[in-house]
């Protein structure tokens, strides 16, 4: 005599168990649905913020670079030019015309330490610039004042607007007889053109190691 199984009494929960697993599955296909698109744009938003980081990086990092190089002389560079009559002063902050205040930069320093500061008619002129002009971060070599011509897109790449770029030199003094120690504050803003919710703000400090005046 065959007995009766003991799961026999399950069959008939089989359709709730079914009913019940469509109703939930179709719960959750309608949440990632409406979910799915939010999901995508906030990958997309930040895949964009992570390229534009990635290639502002390295350009940044020559910007630095170029600052904290202010005033380096393997020589005495402040006597030669106070004989030529020229700009003493490695350091010195102006605006293009309708600018911000401070949002241009000229800077000398011995690049091949020749022990002058070539000047900027020079070929190899040891004066290098960076100005903000009409959303652009420019740059220049041999550059005398803010507003001449010839400077060039620092970033390369017409899809990134630069909003803000303000320098602020200042100097500290920890204890009384001690040194004064000189630095410049960078404020850096930008972001996309088409997207300007896709942006970026660089702000760092530099000591002016090779600056013994403001």
């Amino acid at each position: 005599m065959l007995k009766r199984s003991v799961f026999s009494f399950s069959s008939g929960m089989m359709l709730m168990e079914c009913l019940f697993a469509i109703a939930i599955s179709g719960i959750l296909f309608l949440c990632i649905s409406r979910a799915y698109p939010q999901i995508m744009n906030t990958l997309f938003y930040s895949y964009q913020q992570y390229q534009l980081d990635v290639f502002l990086r390295e350009r940044l990092l020559v910007l630095e670079t170029q600052l904290r190089r202010t005033g380096y002389c393997y020589g005495d560079c402040v006597n030669g030019l106070k004989s030529n009559q020229l700009q003493v002063s490695p350091l010195k902050l102006g605006q293009y015309p309708h600018q911000e205040k401070n949002s241009c930069i000229i800077f000398a320093y011995d690049i091949n330490s020749n022990g002058r500061w070539e000047p900027p008619s020079s070929k190899e002129s040891d004066y290098f610039g960076y100005r903000l002009k009409k959303g652009q971060l420019e740059q220049l070599r041999g550059v005398k004042d803010c507003d001449s011509s010839g400077w060039q897109q620092f970033f390369e790449n017409n899809e990134i607007e630069v909003t803000e770029f303000i320098l602020q030199p200042y100097t500290k003094i920890y204890s009384v007889k001690a040194n004064p120690y000189f630095y410049l504050s960078v404020s850096l803003k930008f972001h996309l053109k088409q997207k300007p919710e896709i942006k970026s703000h660089y702000q760092n400090t530099i000591r002016l190691r090779n600056v013994t005046a403001l």
